[in-house]
């Protein structure tokens, strides 16, 4: 004899209570197979994928369930809307998504007052409001951006935004990383927004700068660079970078200037050196440049673009003296 709806949906809370999930999971879809859409399982599934670490899965869930009842005007629905509410925090907070968690809990507790909610959203707020939260979580997205594990920075990142949608820091350091995820588009408007939040910042105007250059914007690039050097007169990589736009645009001599400036600035910089020296090269000043290349190597050993030009020069002297 089959089982009646009432009696699976009894076993299947129990074996989610009793963390047998595998189980509740296999209940609660006899119980859609039976009658689809039906709340209780749906809710139940949800439920298991929360407690599973699959929140995608359990949101995708809740929210179906929620576009269906939060309209509702039947009576006793406070106690099934509170409930989604509260497992769609569970979920946004288990996707690093802490403010919206903040705000579905603080839903699901306006309808039907719990301690345990009332707890979670004493938590969040706390959490939300410690600044050495969100510089622990853009410290973390960064030395994961610096390893190249883009996409793993990337939501680090997109949780201290979450937390504080106006960080200056997690608004560039987003955009560092959509850069190098080559999503241009997506970057510019990130840094241009940490540039208005922290307008006294250089290297967020040398980032935008950069940022130009690999849109193939040079005029823009070179704008920004230089409004780099106006907040910090003395910042070195503005210049190396200045001069790269110059190269890129066939002022040669700008850029030479730019790369001497850098090297007055700090002697010990080997791309300045290395830039300089392919300049010098490519003008045909193959001593000055293997001078400058040489440098480079000396201060960086393992500097393999420096490395690389510096055996180009020498294949160059070794042809000349052949001929």
């Amino acid at each position: 004899m089959a089982k009646s709806l009432a009696l699976l949906l009894k076993e299947a809370g129990e074996l989610l209570e009793s963390k047998e999930f595998a189980e509740a999971i296999l209940r609660y879809r006899e119980i859609s197979t039976m009658q689809p859409g039906n709340a209780a399982a749906a809710m139940g599934l949800a439920m298991v994928y929360n407690r599973t670490g699959q929140p995608e899965l359990a949101l995708q869930m809740l929210q179906g369930i929620w576009n269906r009842i939060s309209t509702s005007r039947a009576k006793n629905i406070k106690i099934p809307k509170a409930a989604v509410l509260a497992q769609i925090g569970l979920a946004q907070e288990l996707l690093g998504r802490f403010t919206d968690a903040l705000a579905s809990f603080k839903q699901s507790h306006a309808l039907l007052q719990s301690s345990e909610i009332m707890e979670k959203i004493r938590k969040l707020e706390g959490f939300i409001s410690n600044p050495q939260t969100i510089g622990q979580i853009i410290f973390q997205a960064g030395r994961l951006r610096r390893e190249g594990a883009f996409e793993n920075s990337k939501k680090f990142y997109m949780i201290a935004l979450q937390m504080n949608p106006d960080h200056p820091d997690a608004l560039h350091g987003l955009g560092l990383t959509l850069r190098s995820l080559k999503d241009f588009d997506g970057a510019l408007p990130l840094i241009q927004q940490a540039i208005m939040l922290a307008p006294d910042r250089v290297v967020y105007y040398n980032d935008l700068g950069i940022l130009f250059q690999d849109r193939g914007e040079l005029d823009k690039a070179i704008s920004f660079h230089r409004r780099a050097l106006k907040v910090d007169p003395e910042f070195v990589p503005a210049y190396i970078n200045l001069g790269v736009a110059h190269k890129r645009m066939g002022n040669l001599d700008e850029a030479i200037n730019c790369y001497r400036k850098a090297i007055a600035l700090n002697p010990n910089t080997p791309a300045a050196h290395n830039n300089l020296g392919n300049l010098l090269r490519s003008q045909g000043k193959l001593a000055d440049a293997k001078k400058e290349i040489q440098q480079a190597v000396k201060l960086w050993p393992d500097y393999q673009d420096a490395i690389r030009n510096l055996a180009a020069i020498e294949e160059e002297e070794r042809q000349a003296n052949i001929r």
